[in-house]
């Protein structure tokens, strides 16, 4: 992934330098984004914008909408820990292409919002507020269950490709 960060600055620190404008912390998360804490600061800049809209007495669904999708996004990619025969949950979500799992739908009525870990109370009563309660609470991946199995087998096919032991070449 490109940076566009100078040499030596690790990107949470860059991020801590976007606190005061929630926009520009968006952009920057969008960026980092399979990267766990991504999907966290986007959470907390899309709540402070929704708070400033509430304030200005400005309709803040679309980013309400935004945020739900955001941490269905991230139960979809961060779910499970340890995925046997392809180790870590980022090993996963990093072979996933970002075009994939940004166009997965995310319908709140089939996922709802209590298995979605990145929402807080607060998060949760402004959705049952605006869309009432859901039909149903299912993990995002759970939902998604083949494209996840998907790529959970191609990313366990390439780590037994790297395992294999190799032979000397022929000579």
């Amino acid at each position: 992934m490109p940076s566009t960060l100078p040499p030596g600055v690790f990107w949470a620190e860059d991020m801590e330098t976007l606190e005061a404008d929630p926009v520009a912390r968006l952009a920057q998360a969008r960026k980092y984004m399979p990267i766990p804490v991504a999907f966290r600061e986007a959470a907390t800049a899309l709540r402070t914008l929704i708070l400033e809209q509430t304030k200005q007495r400005i309709d803040g669904t679309d980013l309400l909408s935004e945020l739900y999708v955001n941490a269905a996004q991230a139960n979809f990619l961060l779910t499970t820990p340890f995925v046997p025969g392809a180790g870590s949950r980022y090993n996963v979500a990093a072979t996933i292409p970002k075009h994939v799992w940004k166009r997965l739908p995310m319908p709140y009525p089939a996922i709802g919002y209590r298995r979605l870990r990145l929402l807080t109370p607060t998060d949760c009563n402004w959705l049952v507020v605006a869309w009432g309660e859901p039909d149903a609470h299912v993990s995002a991946q759970e939902y998604h269950r083949a494209v996840w199995d998907e790529y959970v087998a191609k990313c366990a096919s390439e780590r037994r490709s790297w395992d294999r032991p190799r032979r000397p070449a022929r000579r």
